[in-house]
């Protein structure tokens, strides 16, 4: 375990880049009595656990959890004013923190549990949803009748959420559908940060993190000041329509304003996605069913990955149809 995960303050007089490195991304805290306000303190305890225990060996505990070394050298970073040391540090993977310089915390798993967990989540297949409709009655006595068994419909629903709303069970349809913040999203504020910065129009929409922050607050894109982020865009299949030819855009559109400026092209505003992708040359060959079959294989299941092969042909035998000649 040692040989691949570490606990520890490296010394900074070795290597200076492994130290900040760990000061800047794998230290926890300050929280506790130095700090009894920070986010991850409840009821007056830290609840990812910090600060830990000085040790001189790594151990396993008896629920078979890793104990990982943490010896008292009297290594410390300061954060936030105060002196930290290896109690506080997230264990890591040198090699991978050094790589991509970001927060990645690395765990030893041995326990029989990791593997089922990872097998069920594999195979679970899709998400479902129960949801609820009723209709209430009378009867002669004017007294409230309830048809339990039309009350629920079990569904299966196959989707990716780009935007959610949340209210209230008694809130007011009309009051939600009005409030501001239903139209601000991170995709529409992409739009608003090409407007006010001038940089940001080099990005396209799947690069945005790597410049700027996300606020959840005030829902803006906000120049980046320190650190590297990776962005990522939600999975849609190729038989999704006019979505997934959004999507093609979304990774090499730079600056738009607007969804027309999505759809543009060397001055001529397309009628759709597709048809903006078939300006751009996106969708002149394979490129994009090989794509979407590699993105796949990463975490798909192979019952998924065989419905997934047959989309793809069903909709190149489409896009074949439309370039014949009539």
């Amino acid at each position: 375990m040692d040989k691949f995960i570490f606990a520890e303050i490296p010394d900074k007089e070795v290597d200076i880049d492994y130290y900040k490195a760990v000061e800047e991304f794998m230290i926890h805290g300050p929280c506790g009595i130095e700090r009894p306000k920070s986010p991850c303190m409840v009821n007056k305890r830290c609840s990812k656990h910090f600060l830990k225990k000085f040790v001189d060996v790594s151990t396993w505990d008896d629920d078979g959890y890793p104990i990982y070394k943490r010896r008292d050298n009297g290594k410390t970073v300061e954060k936030n004013g105060v002196q930290l040391d290896s109690r506080y540090v997230v264990p890591y993977n040198r090699y991978l923190l050094l790589k991509y310089k970001a927060h990645i915390n690395v765990e030893w798993c041995n326990q029989y549990r990791s593997i089922k967990y990872l097998f069920k989540y594999v195979n679970k297949g899709n998400d479902m949803v129960t949801a609820e409709f009723y209709k209430s009655t009378t009867d002669e006595r004017s007294n409230e009748v309830v048809d339990e068994i039309n009350m629920y419909y079990y569904c299966r629903y196959v989707s990716a959420y780009f935007q959610y709303v949340v209210f209230e069970d008694d809130d007011c349809i009309e009051n939600v559908l009005n409030r501001s913040t239903v139209n601000q999203s991170m995709f529409t504020a992409w739009f608003d940060s090409n407007k006010k910065y001038d940089f940001a129009k080099e990005l396209p929409y799947i690069d945005m993190p790597t410049k700027f922050v996300w606020k959840k607050d005030i829902r803006e894109w906000h120049p980046r000041q320190r650190g590297f982020a990776i962005g990522q865009i939600f999975y849609v299949p190729p038989g999704s329509g006019e979505i997934y030819y959004l999507r093609c855009l979304l990774n090499v559109v730079r600056g738009p304003t607007n969804f027309e400026d999505i759809k543009s092209y060397k001055g001529v505003i397309y009628p759709t996605f597709r048809d903006a992708c078939y300006a751009r040359g996106l969708l002149d060959d394979d490129k994009e069913y090989i794509d979407a079959i590699n993105e796949a294989s990463h975490w798909s299941t192979a019952q998924s990955m065989w419905k997934l092969y047959g989309v793809v042909l069903h909709e190149r035998a489409l896009a074949v149809d439309l370039l014949l000649p009539l």
